[in-house]
């Protein structure tokens, strides 16, 4: 038998959603955008499929949505509280014998609902999301599938810099060559190696790679001692450079790419140092009271949106990014006394959600007395 759900909800509901979806689209694409022109230049440049970005931005989506979602359900919230107070819904409903608990408990649902999703999301999703974008982007940096060649220029050929006097795009034919390694570990053994020879040719390997072979020229690998330097000549040098080249298998990854399980892992090491054990605890603490923030601000969004009567949708709109100005400001403040102080690292975090509660309860008293 099919549920039924009674009509106050079912109208509350439909107000709020389309409001909320509209704002949630909007917050993600404006995060996301962000990062669209930087993805954009690489697939340019590096010749790869526009389906590589639609990747990254998928993988990149939990991790917007941690900081859209809240932001969403306040001012969609504000907003439909205000329109429900400045058209005398409110009154009505509280005329016809609806207490506020009747009116309210439908976006009490929906903002514990965003609660347990936004924990899953911000300790498991959004990191391993994260990570994915991350590894996926760095070895995309790495990848050499077009090549612009052009004399008396240098080009970067993934770890490499090439440099022509004379360069024909059509045959691949170079001349005057000057190959440099510019990137790469330090104790990898070849970092600095220069190659020179008076000619050479380019060939692309379709789908593979790109293939450099020069001919009757020399290389020198300096030494980390200013007086030693290996020189040697050769009648044919080739090197040969993937299109798909991975990230370093060595690349440690950053604090956000680590799930919250990671970073226990890591902080029960009894080598970790002091000021990682501080990030690492704020960390995982600013997840947690993250993913309490629709809940803590459905609280003080509902006192501050039934009071609203006149001009409510910019006032509603208005309010909303004051509030969230005041709880994002405690979000960085706790953040700071976290990796400041090891003693705050598991509380500081929660500051905001606090001070949230403790106005809330100021705000519900004064509406009790109106």
């Amino acid at each position: 038998m099919p549920l039924k759900v009674p009509i106050l909800p079912r109208y509350l509901f439909r107000l709020f959603f389309p409001l909320f979806f509209v704002c949630l689209a909007v917050g993600t694409s404006i995060l996301l955008m962000n990062n669209f022109l930087r993805l954009f230049n690489v697939a340019v440049l590096k010749g790869i499929s526009p389906a590589w970005i639609a990747f990254c931005f998928a993988r990149l989506f939990p991790f917007f949505l941690s900081l859209a979602m809240p932001m969403a359900f306040l001012v969609a919230l504000l907003l439909v509280l205000g329109q429900l107070s400045e058209s005398g819904e409110i009154m009505a409903f509280r005329s016809s014998g609806f207490s506020f608990g009747d009116i309210l408990w439908p976006y009490a649902a929906i903002a514990a609902a965003m609660s347990v999703l936004l924990f899953y999301v911000n300790h498991k999703a959004s990191p391993e999301g994260y990570h994915a974008f991350k590894s996926s982007y760095e070895g995309a940096l790495k990848q050499v599938s077009v090549v612009d060649l052009e004399p008396k220029t240098f080009v970067p050929l993934g770890d490499w810099e090439l440099f022509a006097q004379t360069a024909d795009a059509k045959s691949g034919a170079l001349g005057g060559v000057y190959l440099v390694k510019s990137k790469g570990p330090n104790d990898s053994g070849n970092k600095g190696l220069r190659v020179q020879a008076p000619q050479g040719r380019m060939r692309i390997d379709k789908g593979r790679g790109l293939e450099l072979i020069l001919t009757h020229g020399a290389l020198q690998l300096p030494s980390q001692q200013p007086d030693w330097l290996v020189s040697a000549t050769f009648d044919e040098y080739r090197l040969f450079m993937p299109f798909a080249a991975a990230a370093p298998a060595d690349r440690q990854p950053d604090i956000q790419e680590m799930n919250t399980a990671r970073l226990r892992e890591r902080l029960a090491e009894p080598s970790l140092d002091p000021d990682h054990r501080k990030e690492y605890l704020t960390e995982a603490a600013v997840r947690s009271a993250g993913a309490a923030s629709p809940f803590i601000l459905f609280w003080l969004a509902c006192p501050l949106g039934l009071r609203l009567e006149k001009r409510a949708r910019s006032a509603g709109f208005a309010l909303s990014l004051l509030v969230l100005f005041f709880y994002y400001g405690l979000v960085a403040l706790g953040i700071s006394l976290g990796r400041r102080h090891l003693a705050m690292s598991a509380v500081a975090p929660w500051i905001p959600n606090v001070a949230g509660l403790v106005a809330a309860v100021a705000l519900w008293r004064r509406l009790s007395r109106v």
